[in-house]
């Protein structure tokens, strides 16, 4: 049997397949988290092609769930998608494939979510009792409010995770944390998805999406501009960038094992928690003297590492000594 295309000119090959949901799903009602009762196979439908898109169809497969049809602006990215996840069905009109999904993910960039969930709504894709989630990190479960209008179930589930590829992506997804924030029903939904694809569920109070995403941007974003600048450093003292970045890897490969092994703010080492005011002065003598455009960073970086280090035991005149070189 050949696979089915949906596209804007009409039905190609078989024709639509009427969506069976083969008792997979049963609506118990709204009397507290987790309410939704999920009975057989969960069909999956999921509107996007991309990275996340891909990685959550393979992982969401592998947990035994099954893909319903894949969609996305591209024809020949839902078709390259549909065969790698086993699906038949795939289309460029997501209204087509959605209502056959007991969960709908829209893997869509955070500028289209809202106008991607309205557009499947006026065209009549939603259905009531289904869970339409987004892959966002900072956006709210509330933009799914025309999905909600329509009586499913929202959510926002956010993997806490950078991916690449489907494959290596499905795998990074195991063993990664994932955030929940939506309606009470659709948590309970999320939280037994992520915990079958091998995932850590966190739950998010509604309101605080901004804030978590800034944690995030902080944690891996930056993360990488600080190893630019570290490498730009060494580049001032004679080390080449690529060299540069090999040799600093082992170094920060050692402190994420220190964060695991110990958490904070003991993993924290260096001059300023050991109170080293006189590497602290040379430091600062150096970078103002050869690398000026550094010196701001590293201020600011410093006086927040003696945060961390007063935590981690450093002593108040070892800190106000620091404080007045910084």
């Amino acid at each position: 049997m050949g696979r089915r295309a949906y596209g804007v000119g009409g039905v190609q090959g078989g024709g639509r397949k009427e969506g069976s949901l083969r008792g997979s799903q049963e609506d118990v009602g709204r009397g507290g988290r987790g309410t939704l009762a999920w009975r057989m196979v969960m069909k999956v439908a999921i509107v996007g092609a991309g990275r996340a898109g891909g990685a959550l169809a393979l992982a969401l497969r592998e947990a035994g769930y099954e893909i319903a049809g894949i969609a996305s602006r591209s024809m020949e990215s839902a078709r390259r998608l549909a065969e790698l996840v086993g699906t038949e069905d795939y289309s460029d009109r997501p209204e087509v494939l959605v209502p056959s999904g007991d969960l709908v993910v829209l893997s869509v960039p955070d500028g289209v979510v809202p106008s991607v969930c309205a557009r499947i709504a006026e065209r009549g894709g939603f259905r009531r009792g289904q869970v339409v989630a987004h892959l966002s990190g900072a956006l709210p479960s509330d933009v799914l409010s025309p999905a909600k209008e329509a009586g499913a179930y929202v959510l926002s589930m956010h993997p806490i995770q950078t991916l690449a590829e489907p494959e290596t992506g499905a795998r990074r997804l195991k063993g990664s944390y994932f955030t929940l924030e939506g309606d009470p029903e659709a948590v309970g939904v999320g939280r037994r998805l992520v915990e079958d694809m091998g995932g850590r569920a966190l739950e998010l109070p509604k309101g605080t999406k901004v804030l978590y995403h800034a944690a995030l941007c902080v944690a891996s974003n930056y993360f990488v501009a600080l190893v630019d600048a570290a490498v730009g450093l060494l580049r001032a003292a004679g080390v080449e960038p690529d060299e540069g970045l090999k040799a600093v890897l082992p170094l920060l490969l050692g402190t994420l094992e220190n964060l695991r092994e110990l958490g904070l703010p003991h993993s924290l080492t260096g001059p300023i928690v050991r109170g080293d005011a006189g590497t602290v002065r040379a430091h600062l003598r150096a970078l103002s003297e050869e690398v000026p455009e550094f010196l701001e960073l590293y201020r600011t970086l410093g006086m927040y590492t003696l945060k961390v280090a007063l935590r981690a035991g450093l002593d108040e005149k070892a800190a106000k000594e620091i404080s007045a070189l910084l």
